[in-house]
């Protein structure tokens, strides 16, 4: 998973302090988790096959919250998958339209191929 750079850690860290001092806990503790405990400035590829997988896996996460949540004895894997492939596609969309980016863009951290400078 690729970590973010130095300034929008930054930037997001001084919301997430603001948040905690304005008591919008929920705001702050996301941030301050997400973020993790360093930046990466170094500009490793990151391309939108690698996006996708990390988002589903995070999805896999809050999956596993709700089934703990509910405490249930089975669950099929297809289905949540499933589900999970569905809302992935459409939160990139929306966080890619929060943060004003094109979603028809390629992102400036993939591979670059022969005749791209």
């Amino acid at each position: 998973m690729k970590k973010i750079n130095s300034i929008i850690y930054n930037k997001l860290l001084l919301q997430a302090q603001e948040a905690k001092d304005r008591d919008m806990v929920k705001l702050a503790n996301g941030i301050f988790s997400s973020i993790g405990a360093l930046p990466e400035d170094e500009k490793a590829n990151y391309n939108f096959n690698e996006l996708e997988n990390d988002v589903y896996q995070g999805l896999w996460k809050i999956a596993s919250c709700i089934i703990k949540y509910h405490d249930v004895k089975s669950a099929d894997a297809e289905k949540i998958h499933e589900a999970l492939e569905a809302v992935a596609d459409k939160l990139i969309e929306e966080v890619e339209r929060s943060i004003n980016v094109n979603n028809e863009s390629i992102g400036p951290l993939e591979e670059k191929v022969p005749g791209q400078s």
